[in-house]
């Protein structure tokens, strides 16, 4: 197998925008659904159910409807998928290239970072240097999404090395795949490490035809290994090679034009405020809880229901606040520090 050759178009795939919306409201309900039920709940798996009362199991199952989890891991593979296409669309060289790279990706993810961690500081009443640390994704005290963050910014610069010692061979990049899997067990814990095979697999999209993601048969069957692995197996590290797989399916099918609807408005917006949204949700949760606290719950559901119908309309106009007043004119705004390189990410 040759170098892979670019099979993105050079317009914006609005699909994926939609597939990214999409999976920052999945996180979203999906953190409604583990306040009420809490971690004990999430945690269990089919070796549980005999034991387990019926309403338990009811809800766990339900819970499967806004798999957070499987959201991020459509994150990580969405994002190597859109990087390792833009690195085949301009060519980039790893050296020549990287400060532009590194200087787009700083651009891309930090200011939104750092915006969002002031209203999240005055609320926990932190430290300035505790404030400062989680600006800087280097701790998550205050906002628990930032994990991801964590990871996205190490693995974008590793899959930036990926390209520059493989420069898109297939056959180099499906030995990193094997490679990036083998060193997991290794590295239990380290997020950068255990994920970074999604990324790789987003890159690996476009080594395989079409046809073959745009397959209904394949697309089912992915997102029901996505949604329902956790179900099966738990949480472990098995889960998680499942629900990449299952999200590169997914992203692969979009990225081929399947799922139409998510190029419709609505997926569209929240696509477009995905990041914000994405940080800030977790505002919207605290400034709903004490709505939340005055309303007499008569079970489980309504308190989930009442946390998802009062957090998300306060988040919303939040995020795109900032998405219109900082990511917008940032990215604008950003040195392109080679005149061909143009936005990356």
């Amino acid at each position: 197998m040759g170098p892979t050759q670019p099979t993105q178009p050079t317009q914006r795939n609005h699909g994926l925008d939609g597939l990214r919306g999409l999976a920052a409201l999945s996180v979203a309900l999906g953190h409604c659904v583990e306040q009420v039920t809490g971690l004990a709940l999430w945690g269990r798996s089919l070796r549980d159910f005999p034991s387990m009362p019926a309403a338990d199991i009811v809800m766990r199952l339900f819970s499967t409807l806004f798999p957070s989890d499987a959201a991020v891991m459509v994150f990580f593979v969405l994002s190597g998928h859109v990087l390792w296409a833009s690195f085949q669309r301009k060519n980039l060289r790893f050296f020549a290239d990287l400060p532009d790279y590194a200087c787009a990706r700083i651009y891309r993810l930090f200011p939104l970072t750092i915006v969002a961690a002031l209203p999240l500081g005055l609320l926990a009443n932190a430290p300035a240097a505790e404030l400062v640390r989680n600006m800087l994704l280097l701790s998550t005290s205050l906002n628990n999404v930032l994990w991801s963050l964590q990871v996205e910014v190490v693995a974008s610069f590793a899959l930036f090395a990926l390209w520059g010692l493989t420069r898109g061979a297939g056959r180099k990049l499906l030995l990193a795949l094997v490679l990036a899997f083998g060193v997991t067990p290794l590295f239990r814990g380290v997020g950068p490490v255990v994920f970074f095979p999604a990324f790789i697999l987003g890159a690996s999209i476009s080594s395989l035809p079409a046809r073959f993601w745009r397959n209904r048969w394949v697309l089912g069957g992915g997102i029901v290994v996505l949604l329902f692995s956790n179900i099966l197996t738990g949480h472990g590290g098995i889960t998680r090679c499942f629900e990449m797989i299952g999200a590169t399916v997914l992203v692969g099918a979009v990225a081929n034009g399947a799922l139409g609807f998510l190029r419709w408005r609505v997926p569209l917006f929240l696509g477009a405020i995905s990041y914000p949204f994405y940080l800030t949700h977790v505002i919207g949760l605290i400034l709903a809880q004490p709505f939340l606290d005055k309303l007499p719950f008569g079970s489980a559901y309504a308190m989930i229901a009442a946390r998802a119908m009062t957090s998300i309309p306060l988040t919303i106009p939040l995020a795109w606040a900032l998405h219109v007043l900082v990511e917008d004119p940032v990215l604008r705004a950003r040195p392109r520090l080679r005149s061909r390189s143009g936005p990356v990410g």
